[in-house]
């Protein structure tokens, strides 16, 4: 049977691949519709993504490493040894060390840099 109406193979439910549920068409530039589905696919899997044109990789992870720092300095508790957060102790070597190499050798660790 052919012609319009009824219903086909992907108007059942179960005929889905998407998680989220019922589907909608949309359109969108063919530029950048592969880019728009990958999106779409991340999001319906429940992955987090990322909003915006202009991070990438190297800048979320710095940025992650800042936000990291500051937490910690303003859930610091003073010692008797230390009175204000300091990230040049041995504790923070490691950190250190893979924050540089973001920011200066990218590429080592298959990062796209800026």
């Amino acid at each position: 049977m052919s012609g319009k109406g009824g219903r086909t193979s992907t108007s059942w439910e179960t005929g889905s691949s998407w998680r989220s549920g019922k589907t909608k068409l949309i359109r969108v530039p063919e530029a950048i519709a592969d880019e728009v589905m990958r999106c779409a696919r991340t999001i319906d899997a429940g992955i987090a993504v990322l909003h915006g044109n202009s991070a990438n990789e190297q800048e979320i992870i710095l940025s992650a490493i800042a936000k990291y720092i500051g937490y910690k300095n303003t859930h610091y508790h003073a010692n008797q040894h230390s009175k204000t957060l300091d990230i040049s102790t041995r504790a923070w070597d490691e950190l250190r060390r893979f924050r540089g190499m973001v920011a200066q050798e990218p590429e080592k660790l298959g990062l796209k840099g800026k």
